[in-house]
């Protein structure tokens, strides 16, 4: 038997994922405005594959094209509700799917990163705690093996992350981490049906926090105005 060969990643691809990376993690903030010509400098790319990249961007709602260039959006209190509404089923179907296929090591590695995350939370580490976050549901959601699903997950959430971290991220995540606990505790059961409800209702709950937030906020703008 002869193994295949993975294939390497083309230049638009890198392109893609190193972009698309800066904006999660913040590197490209909401409002920012991209040149193809600086960001393929800055790269060590010619300037076609960091112009598909960014169409590609366009097409998963992280890119704006403009006449003059191209720029990360800023989306609205709106826009988060709605997409919030649409990830959390699609998370609770993930986690149903995953959770029998599970191997020991699997649950393992979602125990590490769910610890990195209740540890950054604790210690108000705000960076390290998105890091975590995203990348714990990341890795229900590999588990899954639905690629259809992954991939409609993939471009939802990275609008959930973008207007959370814009309009709405609270470094105070305490509730978030029980959540994720018994997410955790559902899958190293094998229990889809749990695991389900689990990783549904921490995103419904999210959103009521997102709420919460914006409230508080336009409290305090009200009083010193």
């Amino acid at each position: 038997m002869v193994e295949q060969v993975p294939r390497p990643q083309t230049l638009t691809e890198l392109a893609y994922q190193q972009l698309r990376d800066g904006i999660l993690e913040g590197g490209l903030a909401a409002g920012s405005r991209v040149s193809v010509v600086s960001l393929a400098a800055d790269m060590g790319m010619s300037r076609s594959p960091v112009r598909a990249a960014i169409e590609r961007l366009a097409t998963d709602g992280l890119m704006i094209l403009t006449p003059g260039g191209a720029l990360v959006p800023t989306p609205g209190r709106g826009d988060l509700l709605d997409a919030l509404a649409v990830r959390a089923p699609l998370e609770g179907l993930a986690a149903r799917l995953a959770a029998p296929q599970l191997a020991d090591s699997d649950v393992a590695v979602l125990s590490d990163i769910h610890a990195e995350f209740d540890a950054a939370v604790r210690q108000a580490d705000t960076t390290t705690a998105q890091r975590a976050d995203l990348r714990f549901h990341q890795q229900v959601q590999a588990y899954c093996g639905n690629e259809c699903l992954v991939e409609h997950l993939e471009r939802v959430q990275a609008r959930v992350i973008l207007a959370t971290y814009s309009t709405a991220w609270s470094s105070n995540q305490m509730q978030a981490v029980p959540e994720h606990a018994r997410i955790l505790s559902a899958l190293s059961a094998r229990d889809g049906e749990a695991a389900g409800r689990a990783a549904t209702v921490h995103l419904e709950n999210l959103a009521e926090r997102v709420r919460r937030e914006w409230r508080r906020r336009d409290s305090e703008e009200s009083r010193t105005a």
